[in-house]
């Protein structure tokens, strides 16, 4: 209800300001965030694996003899970086009607560097699952018209990684024929998993289509973007089948991963069984990486799989158990967290990372994979600790907009201010957010990643 209806009233009375913008946008990745960084140089980031030990041993020397030059089978990965950009512009008026609270909630510099870092951060986390050519999921049937806007149904995992203005393409795959693009579709809206998106040309999706970001690849078909887990640890027809075959045989950062997959791309398990829970699938492939002498210390899935589990664990008795070092009793609202056992390994808490496709499951090795970039990674992460809840404050960008800087090509070791266009408001900046690098699994025989029944990720489309 109004103070007053007396207009000389109301012209006396003031509007009262909340301090600070709010950040209603979705958390960031945690895996993301726990993963080492590690800075480097040059034009690929090499490192050699041993694969095999031969089978030049026998009870009989001239057999063992036989076979001497099948000992020690290496390998040489040689990792190039993949790029991120985000990119804001800035004029002359905007810096000078935002310098102060007086004027703005906070300096209009400042919001946009920090909507640029959130981007840049969630692009990361879409391409840390991806295998870099920026797949999202498979594209629903819905028939598209060019200039109509439609409604489209997407899984959350997928919404996570976009927003409002996004660009998204429709391909028939993530890699093959990667450089035919159906049609592209300009995001309106997001409710939910509701996507209302204006298709650039009118198309029909099949069920094998994939959404892909926009601007993923080169002229040629080749991924910009970093290559990540899926890319690493492939699940590409489930491993098996022709389509698997093929996919496998072709090098991968000058590797041929098909003379032994599960050491080089990857312990891997299937879940098969309908009756199966996914605690014991989870168990089998802890089983597969300690098999191979990891020092398994992360688990990581979808949220949606994670409360899943979590309902499981609550009615059965398993391997898993409610970290005990908790003060507060959380059965009765769900679990805080969980810690996970096979004999001696033992891993105590669970990633539940939205980012992460629903149905995949990942268990890592800490000391065998990590974030390499030739750029300053510590502005990756947004201050979150670890995989607890919330999310970065807006008003902490509030005096780093790079309003004040000269132009330079480097600034912050991932900064680029240039001159912009002229306008009406006067002169204008580009700036320019950007992470030259890529995840490097230096073990990968010592990660795995597996598949809850019924999971029908994109990654398994080559």
């Amino acid at each position: 209800m109004a103070i007053s209806a007396n207009a000389n009233i109301k012209a006396l009375l003031k509007v009262y300001y909340k301090d600070g913008v709010e950040n209603l946008m979705f958390r960031n990745s945690p895996l993301l965030k726990k993963l080492n960084k590690a800075r480097i140089e040059g034009k690929t980031y090499n490192f050699s694996a041993m694969y095999g030990r031969g089978g030049a041993v026998a009870g009989d020397f001239t057999k063992a003899k036989a076979l001497a030059a099948s000992v020690s089978k290496n390998v040489e990965f040689a990792v190039e970086p993949g790029q991120v950009f985000s990119v804001y512009t800035m004029n002359a008026k905007e810096v000078q009607a935002s310098q102060t609270q007086r004027g703005a909630y906070m300096k209009i510099a400042g919001a946009k560097m920090f909507a640029a870092s959130e981007g840049f951060r969630k692009t990361l986390a879409a391409s840390l699952y991806g295998s870099g050519y920026g797949e999202l999921c498979f594209a629903p049937t819905t028939p598209l018209s060019a200039s109509t806007a439609v409604d489209i149904e997407l899984p959350m995992d997928a919404i996570m990684k976009i927003d409002v203005g996004s660009e998204l393409v429709v391909k028939t795959s993530v890699s093959g024929d990667s450089t035919t693009i159906k049609a592209t579709l300009e995001v309106i809206s997001i409710n939910g998993t509701t996507v209302n998106v204006i298709p650039s040309a009118t198309y029909t999706p099949a069920a094998t289509d994939v959404i892909c970001l926009s601007g993923s690849i080169d002229a040629s078909g080749s991924p910009l973007l970093p290559v990540g887990l899926g890319g690493w640890l492939p699940i590409v027809g489930k491993r098996t089948g022709a389509t698997w075959t093929s996919y496998i045989a072709k090098p991968f950062y000058g590797v041929n991963r098909n003379a032994a997959a599960d050491r080089l791309a990857g312990a891997f398990y299937n879940e098969t069984s309908a009756t199966a829970k996914k605690t014991e699938a989870v168990q089998a492939l802890l089983m597969k990486v300690r098999r191979q002498g990891s020092m398994a210390d992360m688990i990581v899935m979808n949220d949606e799989d994670w409360l899943a589990m979590s309902a499981e664990i609550a009615a059965t008795n398993t391997y898993f158990t409610q970290t005990s070092t908790k003060e507060k009793k959380h059965a009765s609202v769900g679990f805080a967290d969980f810690s996970a056992s096979f004999s001696s390994n033992y891993i105590e808490n669970i990633i539940d990372d939205p980012y992460c496709p629903k149905g995949v499951f990942y268990i890592l090795d800490s000391t065998a994979i990590e974030f390499a970039t030739l750029t300053n990674t510590d502005k990756v992460s947004d201050g979150v600790a670890e995989n607890n809840p919330g999310k970065a404050d807006p008003m902490s960008e509030d005096g780093n907009g790079k309003e004040n800087e000269p132009y330079k090509l480097i600034i912050d070791d991932y900064i680029n201010v240039q001159s912009g266009t002229a306008s009406v408001d006067g002169p204008s900046s580009d700036v320019t957010l950007m992470l030259f690098g890529t995840l490097a699994v230096t073990n990968p025989s010592n990660v795995g990643v597996g598949l809850f029944y019924g999971a029908n990720p994109v990654g398994i489309s080559a």
